[in-house]
């Protein structure tokens, strides 16, 4: 008689599956060693990537719940996703929770910052999405020369101006409404690379208020990723040597899960607008799954935001931010 339980080819498809199951049970560790990693920032280049994406590293723990019981995870392995997905839910769930913020000021004022792309074309699209949003101050980044020209269309709305175009994609600029105090070009890390910040502190009823537009270098290599680090601790060091009320904002190339950026927000005392308003992704637009807050404007603790959206990107990588503060009365 013939035993159908030893035949090999019925008990392929179990073996396949157990195979398939132990291939999946690894690939969970993994992503719990790969999340852990993310925390090692200042050791790892790779690590500090790893950092952006903490949102992401929470879809998949959820999923990798979800699965563990179909493959059969051990407890252990469980218990260690279940903790995974609580740590990434708050982590990406607390940028939802109100602010704490000083009471509203009387004049609301709307500020963008848009890196348009260096290569983008797309001259007179981007304009428009200057004048649909209607900023009182506009911060671009990535001005690059072939830009300069374009942003004329902006004169007469905007009188005040402070430009620094670059051939390369580093050049800023900044436009207002509002009289114009002073104006400056700060290069950053300036004897190692062209990167100039652009500074501009405008004169808003009784008040003044400083905008600081940068661009930090992208971090796709561990020279660049040093090079940007010290460019937070100049911009640190710069907002700090004077107390005055201010708005970063600009192309940070990385999320305040960043070690370096997160000390940069604790050093200056500034505060992430988006708390209150949730993650809203900037970057890049052609692969909105995978896209992190790399663009930011960070306020001091006297600004009270009001508002918070991200605009179109009009044949940019970057979606524009646009937000509406106020210089904050006391409580």
């Amino acid at each position: 008689m013939h035993d159908v339980s030893e035949d090999p080819v019925s008990q392929s498809p179990s073996r396949i599956w157990n195979g398939v199951r132990s291939l999946l049970r690894f690939g969970m560790w993994f992503c719990i060693f790969t999340y852990l990693l993310s925390f090692f920032g200042k050791l790892f280049f790779v690590a500090e990537l790893l950092t952006n994406f903490r949102f992401h590293f929470l879809v998949l723990f959820v999923f990798l719940v979800l699965l563990s019981r179909l493959v059969k995870a051990s407890r252990f392995l469980v218990v260690c996703l279940v903790l995974a997905t609580i740590w990434t839910g708050w982590e990406s769930g607390r940028i939802y929770l109100p602010a704490v913020q000083p009471l509203a000021g009387d004049q609301k004022i709307r500020v963008m910052s848009y890196n348009v792309l260096a290569t983008n074309w797309e001259f007179q699209p981007s304009i428009d999405e200057v004048r649909l949003h209607d900023p009182d101050v506009v911060a671009v980044l990535e001005y690059a020369n072939m830009w300069h020209q374009s942003f004329d269309a902006l004169n007469d709305d905007y009188p005040y101006q402070h430009r620094a175009p670059r051939w390369h994609g580093y050049g800023v600029a900044i436009f207002s409404k509002f009289p114009l105090v002073d104006s400056e070009s700060v290069q950053l890390t300036e004897d190692e690379i062209d990167n100039p910040a652009a500074v501009m502190t405008m004169q808003i009823g009784d008040k003044k208020l400083r905008l600081v537009a940068v661009h930090v270098m992208s971090p796709t290599n561990r020279f660049r990723l040093e090079l940007r680090n010290r460019q937070f601790e100049e911009i640190a060091a710069y907002i700090n040597a004077e107390s005055v009320d201010t708005i970063l904002v600009g192309d940070m190339n990385c999320t305040p899960s960043s070690y370096y950026l997160s000390d940069l927000i604790r050093e200056t005392g500034l505060r992430d607008s988006r708390q209150g308003f949730g993650r809203q992704p900037s970057w890049p637009r052609w692969a909105p799954p995978l896209a992190v807050s790399i663009d930011h404007v960070l306020v001091s603790d006297s600004i009270h935001v009001h508002d918070r959206l991200l605009g179109a990107s009009r044949g940019s990588d970057h979606r524009p931010v646009i937000v509406d503060v106020s210089i904050g009365k006391p409580k």
